[in-house]
């Protein structure tokens, strides 16, 4: 990988040289949350360089982790764990709930980043807890500016759940306007929707129901809860 290795004969020495790249847990991350085309995983690992993520990818496929898959009718490419980087779900599970624990929430949300939040926030709406229909989310981020101030959340009825930076022109069913932190904080479980609401950092307006609810279908990181 151009990277000079530990060469010790030890097998968690191999381990780091496979993993220890810079940003290689964060694409299986990704990956693992359902990203398998070269933009998606750029969208869910912001920060990374085009060029960068290309060769970590190559990186990856090298040393088994991932697979490529072209289609050439489409002329789609698709990148996808192999049953060695399956394997490892559980580690990187643990390894976040061990982060969540033992980190300070300041500096946890010390440098947000509110596309990557967005993202990540997109795949944990329970789809099951909201109306039959089309359901549009609009959140307005008073801290930020430019592209990173207003975002849209739109759930189909089917389950599918898409991010917009631009007004989708569809009827919002829920202003949100809050601070990016109050919204992490909620999203890592360091607060909640009544106390971000009750200390006036988040205001809430539209649909009733929704929002009364917004806990049963707007749900914490993964790494929030048991373990």
């Amino acid at each position: 990988m151009g990277e000079k290795g530990y060469n010790l004969f030890c097998p968690l020495a191999m381990a780091c040289e496979a993993l220890e790249p810079r940003w290689t847990l964060l694409i299986l991350l990704e990956m693992w949350n359902g990203s398998t085309r070269f933009n998606e995983l750029r969208r869910g690992v912001p920060g990374i360089s085009p060029s960068l993520l290309s060769r970590r990818l190559k990186d990856m496929e090298a040393q088994g982790l991932i697979e490529r898959l072209h289609d050439p009718a489409k002329d789609a490419v698709d990148y996808l764990r192999t049953p060695m980087a399956v394997e490892l779900e559980p580690i990187i599970d643990q390894l976040g709930r061990w982060a969540r624990r033992h980190m300070r929430a300041d500096v946890a949300l010390g440098d947000l980043n509110p596309d990557y939040l967005m993202w990540n926030l997109r795949r944990k709406i329970d789809p099951s807890a909201l109306p039959k229909r089309r359901t549009v989310v609009r959140f307005h981020f008073t801290d930020c500016t430019g592209d990173q101030e207003h975002y849209w959340l739109i759930a189909m009825p089917r389950g599918e759940v898409d991010l917009c930076k631009k007004d989708p022109k569809f009827e919002v069913d829920l202003f949100i306007e809050a601070t990016s932190r109050s919204v992490a904080s909620i999203w890592l479980g360091y607060s909640s929707w009544q106390a971000e609401v009750a200390r006036e950092r988040i205001f809430i307006t539209g649909d009733r129901v929704l929002a009364k609810t917004i806990d049963r279908w707007l749900l914490e990181c993964g790494f929030v809860g048991r373990g």
